[in-house]
């Protein structure tokens, strides 16, 4: 039976690649999981590893997407932390993963945040790369206005934008939440058709749902 409203996605620690490659399979053919989350920052892995990129690429013979948390900040959970942090990677490794990977739907979450966001936009300009507005969009409206960031919508093309929810219960802001996300995606100078692109049709596609 198909889900009408939740949609679950798995997660692995993308390395070593044969285990977690084992374990995405029987997530999506045993589980019937839609999709694949990994957060660079709290699973502690670098984005130049042939581990990761084999975990993209079956990913993308699997038919799902991948969702990545893209924020730059030191988020990892590892007890043991030395100088080098591998999990910090830096936005040339998110630019590459879409050559690294062309087959896989790649999307970035919080859209790069406020300080990195042009530069976010222009690696979705990658016919691969989409773009979640959890957290960023409404600090983002703050900071260039809402004909700017519809400027930016366009130029882009909304198709390469997603609503997201994403959230740290209990300490997110409500004036950040999901439904002040809403309330801004409806007051941005987009055409309907736009806006049901970025709040849900646009994430039907992408799992093969609409």
């Amino acid at each position: 039976m198909e889900p009408r409203r939740l949609v679950g996605f798995a997660s692995v620690v993308p390395n070593p690649a044969d285990k977690s490659v084992k374990e995405l399979e029987r997530a999506v053919t045993d589980l019937g999981l839609r999709g694949l989350k990994l957060h660079p920052g709290i699973q502690g892995f670098c984005l130049r590893s042939t581990h990761v990129w084999k975990v993209l690429r079956r990913a993308g013979e699997l038919e799902i997407p991948v969702i990545m948390h893209a924020l730059w900040m030191d988020e990892s959970s590892l007890y043991f932390k030395s100088p080098y942090k591998p999990w910090e990677n830096p936005l040339e490794d998110y630019a590459l993963l879409p050559y690294i990977a062309p087959e896989t739907r790649l999307i970035y979450a919080h859209m790069g945040g406020l300080l990195h966001f042009k530069e976010v936009f222009n690696i979705a300009t990658h016919r691969n790369v989409y773009l979640d507005t959890s957290y960023s969009i409404i600090t983002l409206a703050r900071e260039v206005g809402l004909e700017r960031l519809a400027h930016y919508i366009k130029l882009l093309g909304a198709e390469k934008i997603l609503f997201g929810s994403d959230l740290v219960p209990g300490l997110t802001p409500e004036d950040l939440g999901p439904k002040k996300q809403i309330e801004l995606i409806n007051r941005l100078p987009l055409s309907q058709e736009e806006k049901e692109k970025i709040l849900f049709k646009n994430a039907l596609q992408l799992m093969g749902t609409s």
